[in-house]
């Protein structure tokens, strides 16, 4: 696990603990949603188990688009105010691929692409959530913890479409999901909200610290196949 500096992580919690409430309240700018997230999980413990689900409906933003799969990127930061140190949400070494302000795209140690289920063989694993298509429902599943006390996760879903004729690699939506661990290293939930603007701006500089540090990840096996390296990204834009 590697470990970066950042800012206060008390000032950036109450931060967006703000910025929600101010959308709830008074109204902010969304990121694009062309679909329904559906969101469900309790921390139990130290950890998080959970299911995030998107279904693609073009209609919602006023788009045409035929998408046959919609896997979801995750983007994570992880934070410990004991260490004052970014921590990461797997073992892969994602100090080398962060964003300056410690995002990350999340996958498994081994595993060459940034979207989350999808297998060096080039198929996805049922485990990890299956993509969805028109009116079918993307799923993620995750279940982070494992962390010390007075930790803070959060992490943004991006539903993106990976095959279409007609609007590959064409992003549909983003959600956002965080818990922290409180003194007595106990699971809390703190928001989980469709994101709002400025987190799809983090999400374009964390796909571009993977994509500068794909080339130079040395081989990765995931057990399903072996690749020279972790694979770039394509230019990754709103429907």
């Amino acid at each position: 696990m590697i470990n970066i500096k950042a800012r206060n992580v008390r000032l950036l919690a109450l931060a967006g603990a703000a910025s929600f409430t101010c959308c709830l309240f008074t109204g902010c700018q969304s990121t694009l949603e062309c679909g329904t997230w559906t969101f469900s999980g309790t921390p139990t413990g130290n950890s998080f188990p959970l299911t995030d689900t998107f279904t693609f409906n073009p209609a919602n933003c006023g788009e045409r688009c035929d998408c046959s799969q919609d896997p979801i990127i995750q983007m994570t930061w992880v934070y410990n105010e004991d260490e004052h140190m970014n921590v990461y949400a797997s073992d892969q070494p994602q100090g080398t691929r962060s964003d300056a302000n410690g995002w990350a795209i999340d996958q498994l140690n081994g595993w060459a692409y940034a979207y989350y289920s999808l297998q060096n063989n080039g198929t996805f694993a049922a485990a990890y959530g299956l993509p969805g298509s028109n009116g079918k429902p993307s799923t993620l599943i995750d279940a982070p913890g494992g962390w010390p006390a007075n930790t803070f996760f959060c992490a943004v879903d991006v539903s993106v479409c990976y095959s279409s004729k007609t609007c590959q690699n064409k992003i549909l939506g983003y959600y956002f999901w965080s818990y922290f661990l409180d003194g007595t290293d106990t699971g809390q939930k703190f928001i989980t909200a469709p994101a709002w603007k400025d987190l799809d701006t983090e999400f374009q500089k964390a796909v571009a610290a993977w994509d500068a540090w794909a080339p130079t990840s040395g081989t990765e096996d995931d057990g399903t196949a072996t690749l020279p390296n972790a694979v770039q990204l394509p230019p990754l834009s709103d429907l």
